[in-house]
């Protein structure tokens, strides 16, 4: 088996110090698909590099949007050049609970080709230290991670055109293998997009703003806006403290983690509300996030309601 992890970044700086170094703690090496970074992401990218050799490939992606089939089908191609036999999808947001390291390599060379891996995906919830321990959708949520490759397996859109939120390549006809774990508490992929609140409702606003535009009339606002408030949802909420084997190996790249950088998703938030007026976005809760930002770039006047 040659495991090769496949990430997709931009503008990550706040998390890639940490994120980067961890996933080649498990993986073979690994694939970092550069999407216009204007930040420190690429002397990170870079400095990784140096201090793994041959273990790091870099591709990059053009165009303002996030056209997530085509990123995912040139990270698997690159992945397939660097000879990757499995693969592993991790965002940079994204980080394998240290005490998984060890078995989480034998579990994925036990696929069969085109089989894929789930595991829990953990909501570090408005800090590093808590997750989301309830009854709500970000609870026992598992997500596929890894796969083993077969020539049928591909990302595209759908028929619409419609490109978003697919983790599974196309061409997958088993049932997804789950590794038993007693309950959450043992591990997993901590997901660290909760656990900044000005980063969770920039990246949202976001995606329902980029869902707006980039697929006009294919949802009803009223059904976007469902999608991404359950985000931000804290009904019922419930957290437990994080075990320390989650951050064990992790205590030399946990402080990298900044979590007061500005999210890039803010400046897109406020481009497409300067380009395609409020009226587009009609319907739309955005949580006050493009006023805002408005009113902050014209010196703090009030910005169109």
């Amino acid at each position: 088996m040659k495991l090769v992890g496949l990430m997709h970044v931009r503008n990550e700086q706040w998390i890639l110090e940490c994120a980067l170094p961890a996933a080649l703690r498990f993986v073979d090496e690994i694939v970092v698909l550069d999407h216009e970074s204007t930040d420190r992401t690429p002397r990170i990218i870079d400095r990784v590099d140096r201090d793994h050799p041959g273990r790091v490939h870099r591709a990059e992606w053009t165009g303002r949007h996030y056209n997530e089939m085509g990123i995912r089908q040139r990270s698997l191609e690159a992945g397939r050049e660097a000879g990757g036999t499995h693969f592993f999808w991790i965002d940079a947001d994204e980080i394998v609970t240290a005490n998984l390291i060890e078995p989480i390599r034998t579990w994925i060379a036990d696929l069969a080709p085109g089989e894929r891996l789930e595991l829990p995906w953990l909501a570090m919830w408005a800090s590093l230290d808590r997750f989301r321990d309830d009854d709500s959708v970000w609870t026992n949520n598992f997500k596929a991670f890894a796969f083993a490759d077969h020539p049928d397996l591909c990302y595209r859109s759908q028929r619409d055109g419609y490109d978003m939120h697919q983790q599974t390549p196309n061409g997958v006809r088993s049932r997804p293998i789950r590794r038993p774990l007693a309950d959450q508490s043992r591990g997993g992929v901590m997901h660290l997009q909760f656990a900044n609140r000005r980063r969770l409702i920039a990246k949202h606003a976001w995606y329902k703003m980029s869902e707006t535009v980039r697929f006009p009339g294919r949802k009803p606002a009223a059904q976007i806006d469902a999608t991404y408030n359950q985000a931000l949802d804290e009904t019922g909420l419930r957290l437990a403290d994080t075990p320390p084997e989650w951050w064990g190996a992790y205590d030399d790249l946990r402080g990298l983690i900044s979590m007061d950088d500005q999210p890039w998703h803010e400046l897109e938030v406020l481009r497409f509300w300067q380009e395609q007026g409020h009226e587009a976005f009609a319907g739309l809760n955005l949580w006050g996030l493009p006023q805002r930002l408005a009113s902050e770039s014209n010196g703090g006047e009030e910005a169109a309601a």
